[in-house]
């Protein structure tokens, strides 16, 4: 009989993943970002993150540790904190290993949703429940701290002719190592495919040096 009840009312019910530790890092708990990531005044595409998060898509991360190494781990993306200092840390797991890592958010360089599924390990709160239907749109930004300047031109170039004077910058594939040669100082990137001929999901470069 307690079963059949069981089965009619659905008394029995999976508990709620709990929110992920923080470890032993000293977080301010009475922080709490706000609802979209475009108040969190970065340069970092957070909204972008809160959208795999909600969608339950693992993010590829391009990111520089305390080292100066330069990592790409696949993450599982589930809160935003802050810590007593002042710094912001995405707590996500690397969806390789399982293993639980929080990341600094003034250390990312770049985030991409993949098409890579997770069943969440522990509670996403950096979102509401349920998914996003949009991929946010985002706006000009420039990383790195680069930012962009326009000119006027005083005068008009006839079409089909380049200037092959002025400086050129360029900027290395952060997942293919391709380089490519910019007239300007943007670190956005083509579609373009790796040295194996496969098509590389790399979208922004890293500076590599300028030539005059």
């Amino acid at each position: 009989m307690p079963e059949i009840f069981e089965w009619l009312y659905r008394a029995v019910e999976k508990a709620a993943p709990a929110a992920m530790p923080v470890g032993r890092q000293v977080v301010d708990n009475a922080w709490h970002p706000p609802a979209m990531a475009t108040a969190w005044r970065t340069s970092i595409p957070l909204e972008v993150i809160r959208y795999a998060a909600a969608n339950r898509l693992c993010v590829r991360l391009n990111y520089v540790d305390a080292d100066g190494n330069w990592k790409q781990p696949l993450i599982e993306p589930y809160s935003l904190r802050r810590t007593r200092d002042g710094n912001l840390l995405l707590y996500a797991v690397k969806h390789e290993t399982q293993q639980d890592r929080s990341y600094r958010v003034d250390r990312m360089r770049s985030a991409e949703v993949t098409k890579t599924p997770f069943k969440p390990k522990y509670a996403i709160e950096m979102t509401p429940s349920g998914p996003i239907s949009a991929m946010p749109i985002p706006k000009r930004t420039r990383e790195f701290g680069i930012a962009e300047t326009r000119t006027k031109s005083t005068s008009r170039r006839p079409r089909g002719v380049t200037s092959s004077y002025g400086p050129k910058y360029v900027f290395q594939c952060s997942f293919c190592g391709k380089r490519f040669t910019h007239k300007t100082n943007d670190p956005k990137i083509n579609k373009h495919k790796d040295k194996y001929g496969n098509p590389c999901p790399g979208r922004t470069g890293f500076y590599v040096t300028t030539k005059y």
